[in-house]
């Protein structure tokens, strides 16, 4: 059986919806610059004697492959490194140039090196004020609730890819991990002084003025202040509480691992990449090795362009490697922008404190979940004390407009420094993850992803507001506030609370080897199923629910790993309940069918459905033949969800628009 779901949308043009009020969205916005000078190249492993040549060899082979000037800048794994191009690119010209070097051979893939921004919208004694972790609001996140199980551990490491940070704010002091990195390779950019790549991730300020705007490096982007956008994001995730001072972070009990790979307008795809994997703890050639390896890394950043081939490979190597990537989906009103987009990684929405979509957020496939970003419900700016900016983020940062202010540690506040985007709504969900991580320090990044989703609150089916109802953006920018759906949003409201307690069941995990065709005995195991901290699986229970047709045989229903035999057409439920020492239970589904195919009285259609046999043998659903070939490793109910996402992002990794920066 095939379920096929075609969905038409008509063109369409946003526009403001009748009684929607107004509400200050920050302002606009400028694009950075669409160019680049430099490429990432991954040769194929089998092109050995590539691999063994010179760098400045392996360079010109790819300028002769392309017919333009090309050096070697550097290497970051043993087949990947990073060249430059005898002058800025974009365009036709720079696709042509990808082409080619494409078209060689020896090369895996070679993308273009682009820019990439923070997600912000600029703009303990406090914890009141932090309405987003208490319960009040409809999207607050119920941290204040999870905390009366966990606060969090220093064993659970999370690391924030962003701008750096301030190691002197009291809200951060006691922790940041002070072995982290800077990746941010062009010195100008980097504004440091320290010429490079170095082992200091404090932020110097990423302010960019006129007298920069001259120099080609900085040709396109905006004068800004100094944002501190590593600082704010880290204290979401991460402030010390119960201390007396500032603010409280989501899991205040976790360290945070600074990588600087933002500076000055932004960073390079190449050093993003890089810090990605060296925070997972994986190899960076000519970097020392990460000694404090994150489970959680945080992305509040991206860019408007699909996920390269670059980037998906290091996803999939981090993901491999156990690390959870949560990213920001970006704040343009336009499909989900890189990295959230890439398979593995999980998107985070922005909505207001009512659970509507805030107008500037991303949104459609890539979305994985929501949380608060920040909204004012009034036009301002000016705020006043008389009408602040209600619902913003509140954050840690820095009054500094170029270089940090010796005295300039302070917090935002409502009326002078209104905090909010996308770039906030992530890290509430890595905190939660944090939290998650310290009451079972086994799961997986598939495994956070399901129980975050699965334990999600639904949005609210309506609205005092707005009766917009959000669309996934094609041909328009849905950039006013809009009521979530599924489709657009995410699976739903973030919920700390709820997540942390399904965190603490045990997750019964299903495997086999074989494929489910009658009168055949196929293995099935769930000894791979794990218990929260502390805890362990006490029994394993097999059953079959729901059954048409042939009853399902299995041989030890008692057993971690049995047998199960159909003889016959059947469909079925296959459920493994496992309960842990304290009595905790999880139950894993997975929806079943076998059926006997028929000799053919004809040679089969070239249209034949994938898994059906040619005669005497079994065929089963597209599905099942999914859940059949491989080892199953997740679970059923939790299973079909990440396989619907699974599906989802395959289908994201063929439709990507992203936003601009």
């Amino acid at each position: 059986m095939k379920l096929l779901v075609a969905i038409v949308l008509s063109a369409l043009v946003a526009v403001p919806a009748l009684g929607q009020s107004r509400e200050y969205q920050g302002p606009p916005r400028s694009p950075p610059p669409d160019t680049t000078d430099q490429i990432i190249v991954k040769w194929r492993s089998s092109a050995k004697q590539t691999l063994s040549a010179t760098a400045s060899q392996r360079a010109s082979k790819l300028a002769n492959s392309s017919g333009t000037a090309i050096r070697h800048k550097r290497r970051s794994t043993p087949t990947t490194e990073v060249f430059k191009l005898d002058h800025r690119m974009s365009g036709s010209e720079l696709q042509a140039v990808l082409d080619r070097l494409n078209a060689d051979p020896d090369v895996e893939f070679a993308v273009a090196d682009k820019r990439r921004q923070i997600q912000q919208i600029p703009s303990d004694p406090l914890v009141t004020n932090q309405w987003y972790l208490l319960s009040a609001q409809p999207a607050a996140t119920r941290t204040d609730q999870a905390w009366d199980i966990t606060t969090g551990s220093a064993g659970t490491v999370v690391a924030v890819l962003d701008t750096g940070v301030r190691f002197d704010h009291p809200d951060l002091v006691s922790k940041l991990i002070r072995e982290g990195y800077d990746f941010v390779s062009d010195p100008l950019r980097a504004n440091d002084m320290d010429g490079g790549w170095d082992e200091d991730a404090s932020d110097p300020g990423d302010w960019v003025n006129q007298t920069d705007r001259n120099n080609a490096v900085f040709s396109g982007c905006t004068v800004r202040s100094s944002s501190w956008h590593g600082t704010r994001v880290s204290g979401l995730i991460g402030a010390g509480s119960n201390d007396g001072v500032g603010l409280a972070g989501a899991a205040w009990g976790a360290r945070i691992l600074p990588v600087r790979v933002l500076g000055k307008c932004g960073g390079d795809d190449s050093d993003i990449i890089d810090g990605m994997r060296w925070a997972a703890g994986l190899p960076v050639e000519n970097v020392p090795p990460n000694m404090n390896p994150a489970k959680i890394i945080n992305m509040s950043l991206g860019g408007n362009d699909e996920c390269s081939a670059a980037y998906q490979s290091a996803v999939d190597e981090i993901t491999a490697a156990g690390t959870l990537i949560v990213a920001s989906v970006g704040n343009d009103g336009l499909p989900v922008g890189t990295p959230a987009n890439c398979a593995g990684v999980l998107g985070v929405s922005g909505i207001r404190h009512a659970g509507t979509k805030v107008g500037y957020s991303n949104l459609g496939p890539g979305a994985d979940i929501a949380a608060p970003a920040g909204n004012c419900v009034n036009d301002g700016p000016p705020f006043s004390e008389a009408a602040p900016c209600v619902y913003h983020i509140q954050v840690p940062l820095n009054t500094g407009t170029t270089g940090p202010a010796t005295d300039g540690n302070i917090q935002s506040d409502a009326v002078s420094r209104p905090n909010f985007g996308t770039s906030f709504s992530a890290p509430l969900v890595a905190g939660a993850a944090a939290l998650m991580h310290d009451v079972n320090p086994r799961l997986t990044p598939a495994a956070f992803t399901t129980l975050l989703q699965e334990s999600a609150m639904p949005f609210p089916m309506s609205s005092a507001t707005t009766t917009a109802i959000c669309r996934v953006p094609t041909n328009f920018v849905q950039g006013g506030e809009c009521i979530c759906t599924t489709l657009t949003c995410g699976a739903g409201m973030l919920n700390t609370f709820a997540a942390v307690t399904a965190a603490q069941k045990p997750f019964g995990i299903v495997q086999s080897t074989g494929t489910f065709d009658p009168n055949v005995a196929v293995n099935i195991s769930g000894s791979n199923s794990f218990g929260a901290r502390d805890r362990t699986i006490a029994s394993y229970q097999w059953s079959v629910l729901n059954v048409t047709g042939a009853t399902p045989n299995i041989v030890d229903t008692a057993a971690a790993s049995t047998t199960l035999q159909v003889n016959g057409n059947s469909r079925f439920t296959l459920r493994l309940r496992v309960t842990d020492d304290q009595g905790a239970t999880d139950d894993t589904d997975f929806a079943m069918v076998t059926t006997t195919a028929p000799e053919p009285q004809q040679p089969p259609p070239a249209t034949t459905p994938i898994g059906t046999g040619d005669g005497g043998g079994g065929n089963f659903d597209w599905w099942l033949l999914f859940l059949g070939l491989l080892p199953l490793a997740l679970p059923g109910p939790r299973r079909r969800k990440v396989a619907n996402s699974s599906a989802g992002r395959s289908h994201r990794r063929r439709r990507r628009n992203h936003f601009p920066e």
